[in-house]
């Protein structure tokens, strides 16, 4: 067997047996893991954005939901240091943005109790020992959005007005629990605002 076969087997090995042993000593209390919450946030800083910015916010299409969210948007950003809203002529970037229903399929979840990677000069092994969150040993597997039901997701980019190019860009999903869509939607703008500028991996959140 090869060196990299063999470190494999090993990180395979050592993922086992602390997923055993960690089963071995939970108690009927800490194997009862809290439900993942029904919202994720993703995003990516591609450029570091200016400290003073002049945006004009524009949805992919004028419905009246996305008018409402053009306009939460517009507050969220107008209360942030150095932030104002400026007609698409007179400012420096744009904020487009779309919003709609999509089904659970389409969310970024990924189940996974750590990573493994093994290479000729070892393995490295990276376990998730416990997270209320995320999968792990000792909390267990957190469930993803049962299948067949629907989130809400907005997707939104800021780039520069003149010459198009994208500095950063951020997704958020939430599940529809019922007929509540409107107030879901409008509720998910601000932790996106909040993290514009900054790159975060499948952040769950859950709104009042």
């Amino acid at each position: 067997m090869n060196t990299a076969a063999t470190a494999l087997v090993t990180g395979l090995a050592l993922l086992f047996s602390l997923s055993v042993e960690a089963k071995a000593q939970q108690s009927p209390a800490s194997g009862r893991a809290e439900a993942q919450a029904p919202g994720m946030l993703t995003t990516h800083s591609i450029k570091k954005a200016p400290e003073t910015l002049t945006v004009s916010v524009s949805p992919y299409d004028d419905s009246d939901l996305n008018l409402l969210l053009k306009k939460d948007f517009e507050s969220l950003l107008t209360a942030r240091d150095g932030v104002s809203i400026e007609p698409e002529a007179k400012a420096g970037f744009l904020l487009l943005f779309e919003a709609k229903v999509v089904p659970s399929e389409d969310a970024p979840y990924r189940p996974s109790l750590g990573s493994l990677n093994a290479g000729s000069s070892g393995v490295d092994v990276n376990v998730n020992v416990w997270s209320n969150t995320q999968d792990s040993v000792l909390g267990g597997r957190q469930p993803a959005p049962e299948v067949g039901s629907n989130l809400f997701h907005i997707n939104a980019i800021l780039r520069h007005r003149s010459g198009g190019e994208v500095i950063w860009q951020g997704d958020v999903y939430y599940v529809l629990s019922g007929p509540e869509t409107e107030r879901i939607a409008r509720a998910i703008v601000a932790p996106l605002v909040e993290k514009i500028g900054q790159t975060v991996a499948l952040e769950p959140f859950k709104i009042d």
